[in-house]
């Protein structure tokens, strides 16, 4: 223990560094700068740092200030990447938690605008504030989520003057924005991206495709402003593309590519050229009439959300070797749409087809009335692991064909509804015990 009998006092700076980049909020960096002289000292080699805009009101509040006598929030983040400098390694800024101000969220349901710029993190200006500090060459993740009501309608530079100062950088994700890319440069450093509700002035993506080569993760979410997007990176291996609006063709060229999840619309054309994908998680409307997925080879995990059923087995199931399937219907579904979507029949054939199955909440409940249409369920059987979700309406007596296609000791997971009674849980149990001894049985709940 130190002299001064604080034992903060004796642990090295660079360990309660870390320990502060841990807690990396800066309103609480700054509180615990006052608990030792250690940790004041400490708070200047951070590595990592988060400012909230929400939490900065609600403290200038509490200290009698109002909005327009605060400081900017991002002369604040100016501030903390100066202090930081080069010990800064992760930087994150959100201005849309809470949305800011609180009464703020209501400007964007009424379709208004916010004509101030003090939280407008996105923009040429407040990019180059932080960026263009001693903190800018070494920071090696960088997240920033952007005030909606002034970024939705100011093109923002934030990439082009993030790709020119971060030279470093591996990880990046920008959320709430316009985003410009003229004058995008290419960062090799960079394996992770992120862009969440935002607007990208590439509608082909071939900015994208040609400045993050060596992009590992993608996850574009909500991104708009796409025509003809093309996902084209070569050692691509994790993408996340749900996509906002309705482009007439969506495209994915990645050789290495392995786990993929997209959530689209009705796209005319659909291209998957990703002969190492092993997971592939569908949400879709309907598929268009070009459909290019023959680049599927390794396609091992399959997870569909759509009532074009049909289609989509004969398209991504047809001859490969899937290993498991889980299906669930769109939210807007009724429980009579599955029947109408697929023949009952085919459906179980190609259930029985795959070695392990789960079905959602939504699609349990419309099987229900597929299976009581069902006139055979005699044939063999490749399923080994079933998982179904009992509507709370619904009794397992409708299930039984289900049951009927599982392989000699196939584990099947029942899960009822919460709101069940006992009893019909408990007289399922049975029924389902006394007619199938051979399968191996595991029950549960869900909400």
């Amino acid at each position: 223990m130190s002299a001064s009998g604080n034992p903060l006092d004796a642990l090295p700076a660079a360990v309660l560094a870390d320990v502060l980049g841990r807690v990396a909020d800066a309103g609480d960096i700054a509180a615990c700068r006052l608990a030792s002289r250690a940790l004041l000292v400490a708070s200047y080699l951070c590595p990592r740092a988060r400012l909230c805009a929400a939490d900065c009101v609600r403290r200038r509040r509490g200290g009698g200030e109002g909005r327009a006598g605060a400081p900017a929030f991002r002369t604040t983040a100016r501030s903390l990447a100066s202090l930081l400098g080069a010990h800064l390694r992760s930087l994150s800024l959100d201005a849309a938690d809470g949305q800011g101000f609180p009464d703020d969220a209501m400007w964007v349901e009424e379709g208004e605008f916010d004509e101030a710029d003090d939280l407008h993190l996105t923009s040429g200006e407040a990019v180059t504030a932080w960026a263009a500090t001693a903190a800018g060459p070494v920071l090696r993740e960088v997240e920033i989520a952007d005030y909606w009501p002034q970024a939705c309608w100011r093109k923002a530079e934030a990439l082009p003057l993030i790709s020119h100062y971060c030279l470093n950088l591996t990880r990046l994700g920008l959320k709430n924005a316009w985003l410009s890319v003229d004058g995008l440069k290419k960062m090799p450093n960079l394996t992770h991206l992120t862009l969440e509700f935002s607007r990208l002035d590439d509608e082909d993506l071939n900015q994208l495709n040609e400045c993050f080569p060596c992009l590992h993760t993608l996850n574009l979410i909500g991104v708009g402003g796409l025509k003809d997007p093309k996902i084209h990176l070569l050692q691509l291996k994790t993408c996340r593309w749900e996509v906002s609006n309705v482009p007439r063709s969506l495209a994915v060229l990645a050789p290495n590519l392995v786990s993929l999840e997209l959530k689209c619309v009705r796209p005319d054309k659909l291209i998957l050229d990703t002969p190492s994908l092993s997971t592939l998680k569908l949400t879709i409307e309907k598929l268009g009439a070009t459909v290019q997925v023959d680049g599927l080879a390794s396609l091992t995990d399959l997870r569909i959300e759509s009532l074009d059923l049909s289609y989509l087995f004969l398209v991504f199931v047809g001859s490969r070797a899937i290993r498991m399937l889980e299906l669930e219907l769109p939210e807007s579904a009724s429980q009579y749409d599955l029947l109408e979507a697929v023949n009952p029949d085919y459906l179980l054939k190609m259930l029985a087809r795959i070695s392990e199955v789960k079905l959602g909440p939504r699609f349990s409940c419309g099987l229900t009335l597929c299976l009581a249409l069902c006139k055979d369920s005699g044939f063999k059987s490749c399923l080994k692991k079933l998982l179904i979700h009992v509507p709370q309406s619904e009794s397992s007596f409708q299930l039984l064909p289900l049951f009927q296609i599982c392989a000699p000791l196939c584990e099947v997971t029942v899960l009822f509804h919460a709101e069940s009674a006992d009893a019909i849980r408990q007289g399922a149990m049975l029924i389902c015990m006394k007619s199938f001894a051979g399968i191996r049985w595991q029950w549960g709940t869900w909400k």
